[in-house]
């Protein structure tokens, strides 16, 4: 039972650094990941982002929103799994101009990955240390 837990959690944080290589690879080449706040961006950087984040609650408006997003040809919305997050997905979905791709696979596949343990962007900050190991003895 203990090795299934372990070898779970190193699956999860082969995942892991999975994710964040093709984040890193989305934004080199014309993404912008949007985050709800500044815990979420520390997060994705501890786990080794690089790419641009555009962080939706720091006094930003729908309207700054658009604005700051309008010169990437793909936006990764990367909301928390929890009823605001759905509630704001819902909003960008409605609100901006469809001239980038909008793109949710992202957050659907974090939350599938950790069988919905991880409902906060936030969250993989705790996560950091484990990872870190985890990629020096893949």
């Amino acid at each position: 039972m203990l090795m299934n837990i372990l070898q779970q959690d190193i699956e999860f944080n082969k995942f892991l650094l999975d994710f964040i290589a093709l984040l890193n690879f989305e934004c080199k080449n014309g993404a912008v990941v949007l985050v709800e706040g500044k815990k979420d961006t520390q997060a994705l950087s501890s786990l080794g982002f690089v790419g641009k984040t555009i962080e939706y609650c720091n006094n930003n408006t729908m309207s700054k929103i658009e604005r700051k997003t309008r010169s990437y040809n793909k936006l990764i919305v990367l909301f928390d799994y929890d009823a605001e997050g759905r509630r704001l997905t819902s909003k960008i979905l409605l609100t901006l101009d469809r001239t980038s791709i909008i793109e949710l696979k992202y957050r659907r596949n974090l939350s599938f990955a950790s069988n919905g343990g991880i409902k906060r962007i936030e969250e993989l900050s705790k996560l950091s240390p484990y990872v870190i190991l985890t990629e020096n003895f893949i």
